[in-house]
């Protein structure tokens, strides 16, 4: 966490000493109001997602493999590694300071499949599915200083705290000749916190393109379902979560 503080003071500091290169346009007046969609991608990698899918297909190996069927498919493996996601923004600004509320929709996958190929037994071709999906709903805060260039072209600076719903859905799945499955939903809650630099234009229409980048630390370490704490092969606890530098880009309206 303190790793990634220093991070987020940096990628700031340096965003906004590049921003006052620019003139500072002081007789402009930009929008006071928008309403905005974005779209976000990347920002985290949730190595323990990642293990968990792969530990589970490497166990249907050595299951197997104990009763004497050693042909398997390579692990195919996807990483949990690229969170994609939806934020919907309310801000209003009192000349260059501003503050906004901004509610989204998050997801990130991990999934490992094998194959048993072993043609003398019953189970050939008995593929194993691990899937893990973590799905994250933030509320989340930001108060913005803003830097116009002109009435329509401006810079945002901003930093905020949030609260993030999470949830974790898990699902192993035999199919072929094992017929079986196991699934699970896990839940926590976690306060987090951001800082973002952004560039909008807004069109004298009312019309915003906006994009910039914006650092979170959100994570989550004690999934709960069941009456059970989600844990790693190891019976350590499974953490995952937001936290990274991720690029938003988007459109909305500007009053």
């Amino acid at each position: 966490m303190r790793k990634f503080g220093f991070l987020s003071v940096f990628v700031l500091t340096f965003l906004i000493y590049s921003a006052t290169g620019f003139a500072y346009y002081e007789e402009s007046q930009p929008p006071s109001m928008q309403i905005l969609l974005s779209m976000s991608v990347g920002g985290a990698k949730n190595g323990d997602m990642t293990d968990m899918v792969k530990d589970d297909a490497k166990y249907f190996e050595l299951d197997l493999g104990s009763s004497g069927y050693n042909k398997f498919s390579d692990i195919k493996t996807t990483k949990a590694n690229l969170p994609v996601g939806f934020d919907l923004d309310f801000r209003y600004f009192f000349d260059n300071i501003g503050v906004g509320f901004q509610i989204g929709y998050y997801l990130d996958k991990a999934e490992a499949k094998v194959t048993a190929s072993d043609n003398t037994s019953s189970l050939a071709n008995t593929t194993a599915t691990s899937t893990m999906e973590l799905w994250v709903v933030p509320y989340v805060g930001t108060v913005f200083y803003r830097l116009a260039f002109s009435p329509n072209s401006f810079m945002l600076f901003g930093g905020g705290l949030g609260y993030y719903k999470g949830k974790i859905t898990y699902d192993l799945e035999y199919t072929g000749g094992i017929a079986a499955s196991d699934s699970g939903t896990y839940k926590q809650s976690k306060i987090g916190y951001h800082i973002l630099a952004e560039y909008d234009y807004a069109f004298d229409i009312g019309f915003t393109l906006f994009a910039g980048l914006k650092a979170k630390y959100v994570q989550f370490d004690k999934f709960k379902g069941g009456g059970e704490t989600l844990e790693n092969w190891d019976d350590s606890k499974l953490e995952a979560g937001l936290t990274g530098i991720s690029f938003y880009f988007g459109l909305g309206f500007s009053f």
